[in-house]
């Protein structure tokens, strides 16, 4: 497991968690007497005689020598609240770990369980973690997100090993451990029951907080500190060196701590669980685990195949748009290997602003010319309306917001081991938009008219085409009825 450095806020994050414990532990002293394990504080009776502090949950014994009894209680409890989540990930009974428990330790000073014999000397050393079936080793992070992310991702390491005899070859195994380890932090919740329907049974931190979910996409920087894999998506980005799909499928047994190679395996594994042309193939695949060389991969390729070239556009799109606030629910385009080929009619469609790309749902050949038209208006903020040249007054990656926009996207998948960029335009320029409103001016007509976009776009190989508002990632689209949804309403007209 790696990572990068901590973002600049990150201390801060820390003291304000510190703060909301202090008050959550205020909480349980005041009103709460008695408490079953995990306890929420420490006293001298915890500590073992070389001072490390253990607590112990149903499928987690955690000892460390970072005194704070809340940390580690918040680990556990997290670790405990994941388990059936993962079960259910992979679709095992939650009767196959019903008596499954391993040893973590979290340590801030290596050498002294170096020394204890606690980290034996066969482990090799590691910057941030380390599994084996039974155990999971942690070195101690500036965050409580960051700590909490470790131990579930070397947990999942051990979990895997103890369901299917191991988690695969290292894309699948560090994607799949990087997708079940990543998740939001509680949020505190005031508790709607009367304090003494409260059981005894359940510890004041799952009172006290929303349920704890795994496998979700950070929203911003402060959901997951420390972790930052979409910074490195967009320097990659930047500099031209996304890696092909195929290319994350031929990375090396051991990735040997590249933070940039574990971002690329949770990036794939989160498109093949979300693509319907993925999913199955890819959970059926962890039943293999056992089995980490290339016949792993051939074999989940094979499944597969038919549907690569859909697969990896889907790859190319998310490394174009993966940023915080990347929803699936926004970003899954419908691209498919049996769309119909463009037969050179008009096609009309309307770009809304509740999704990214929206495909024109027909793939044109090699020789095509296409031209639009648009019109129509659409909420890129609250107060903000914008029509399909954009607004100036806002921009989002480089383009104005609201801007109606026009990708072009080859169906043949890319050679090499890295992607080329996608080559994406506005639809209808401001220019457009001026020459049109003085056209409309001096024909004196009442009727709206599109604005005719001045560009052609021509086909250089069969390609899918699709079309957007340039909003961003975790754009939020302003509430409309389903019978006043804003939309561009769009024209396009072969030329052949």
């Amino acid at each position: 497991m790696t990572r990068e450095a901590e973002y600049a806020g990150g201390m801060m994050d820390k003291r304000l968690q510190t703060r909301l414990w202090r008050v959550l532990l205020a909480m349980a002293i005041g009103g709460i007497v008695s408490l079953t394990t995990p306890s929420l504080s420490a006293d001298e009776n915890d500590f073992d005689e070389t001072g490390l502090l253990t607590r112990e949950g149903q499928h987690l014994r955690l000892t460390s020598d970072v005194d704070d009894a809340l940390l580690l209680n918040d680990l556990i409890q997290s670790f405990d609240d994941s388990v059936p989540q993962w079960l259910a990930f992979w679709g095992v009974p939650e009767s196959r770990a019903a008596n499954w428990k391993i040893q973590g330790y979290l340590m801030r000073n290596v050498d002294t369980f170096r020394k204890s014999g606690a980290l034996p000397n066969y482990v090799p050393r590691f910057d941030h973690g380390y599994s084996t079936p039974q155990t999971i080793w942690i070195r101690h992070q500036d965050t409580t997100y960051y700590n909490r992310h470790l131990v579930l991702h070397e947990g999942i390491h051990s979990l895997a090993f103890e369901l299917f005899g191991a988690g695969g070859p290292s894309w699948y195994m560090e994607g799949t451990a990087e997708l079940l380890a990543l998740h939001r932090d509680r949020v505190p919740t005031p508790s709607k029951q009367p304090r003494s329907e409260l059981s005894l049974n359940t510890s004041v931190l799952a009172q006290s907080m929303d349920v704890f979910t795994i496998n979700q996409l950070p929203r911003d920087r402060l959901d997951t500190p420390g972790w930052g894999r979409y910074k490195i998506v967009a320097q990659h980005r930047e500099a031209g060196t996304l890696p092909t799909l195929k290319s994350v499928l031929k990375l090396p047994t051991e990735l040997n701590g590249e933070v940039e190679a574990y971002t690329w395996c949770w990036a794939a594994s989160s498109l093949f669980t979300k693509s319907p042309e993925s999913n199955a193939a890819f959970l059926k695949a962890a039943r293999n685990g056992s089995d980490q060389s290339e016949a792993f991969t051939s074999e989940f390729y094979r499944e597969v195949a038919e549907q690569w070239p859909v697969l990896s556009a889907r790859w190319r799109l998310m490394m174009n748009d993966l940023d915080y606030g990347f929803d699936w629910s926004r970003h899954r385009v419908k691209l498919s290997t049996s769309d119909p080929r463009a037969s050179g009619v008009p096609i009309q469609m309307r770009v809304t602003p509740d999704q990214s790309w929206q495909s024109v749902g027909v793939w044109f050949p090699k020789g095509a010319r296409l031209r639009f038209a648009a019109d129509g208006r659409c909420h890129v903020t609250p107060d903000w309306i914008s029509e399909p040249a954009g607004i100036t007054l806002e921009y989002n990656r480089g383009h104005p917001l609201g801007q109606l926009q026009v990708c072009v996207l080859p169906i043949a998948t890319p050679a090499g081991t890295t992607i080329p960029g996608l080559d994406i335009r506005p639809v209808i320029t401001r220019a457009d938009m001026a020459k049109s409103t003085a056209i409309a001016s001096e024909e004196s007509t009442d009727e709206s008219t599109p604005t005719m976009g001045t560009s052609v776009i021509a086909i250089t190989e069969p390609s899918w085409v699709l079309l957007r508002i340039n909003l961003p990632a975790g754009h939020t689209p302003v509430d409309t009825t389903p019978d006043t949804q804003e939309a561009y309403q769009v024209q396009i007209a072969p030329i052949w």
